[in-house]
C-alpha cells in the first residue's frame, strides 16, 4: 500500500513538473531565457502569439504609437535586443521592457512586449538578451 502511494505521489509530481515546463502550470514566464545564435541575434521562446508594435525610433519604446505592426507566432523566434519603455500588461504579467525583432508579418525591427517571452519576471529583463 505504501509503495502504491509513493508511485501516485511521484506520478503527480512528474505531471506537475511537465505541466510547468509546458506552460500549463505556474507562470507562463517561468522557464527560458534567450541564447545567442550569432550575427547579433538571440533565440527566445515566445509562449503566446502576440502583436508586434511600431515605434518612431529604433531604440526607444516609449515612442510606440499604439498601432500594432503585425504578429509574432508562439515558438522559437530571434530577437536583437531589449529596451526599457512604457509599461505593457497582459493579465497578471507586466513589464517595461520590449524586445526588438522581425515579425511573421514581414515587418523589420518591430517591438514585442517581453511579457510574451519565456524566462522573464514581472518588470525585469529577459536573461540572455542584451540591452539595445
Amino acid at each position: 500500500m505504501a509503495l502504491r502511494r509513493l508511485i501516485t505521489v511521484l506520478s503527480s509530481a512528474a505531471m506537475l513538473a511537465a505541466a510547468s515546463l509546458a506552460g500549463l502550470g505556474g507562470t507562463a514566464q517561468a522557464a527560458g531565457g534567450c541564447t545567442s545564435i550569432g550575427g547579433g541575434k538571440y533565440n527566445c521562446n515566445v509562449w503566446k502569439t502576440a502583436s508586434t508594435w511600431w515605434c518612431t525610433t529604433t531604440d526607444q519604446t516609449d515612442s510606440c504609437n499604439g498601432v500594432p505592426a503585425g504578429i509574432l507566432r508562439a515558438g522559437t523566434n530571434y530577437f536583437y535586443c531589449q529596451q526599457w519603455g512604457h509599461e505593457y500588461r497582459y493579465g497578471s504579467y507586466y513589464n517595461h521592457y520590449w524586445a526588438q525583432t522581425d515579425d511573421d508579418s514581414g515587418n523589420k525591427r518591430v517591438w514585442l512586449p517581453v511579457v510574451y517571452i519565456s524566462g522573464g519576471v514581472n518588470d525585469g529583463r529577459i536573461p540572455g538578451l542584451p540591452l539595445c
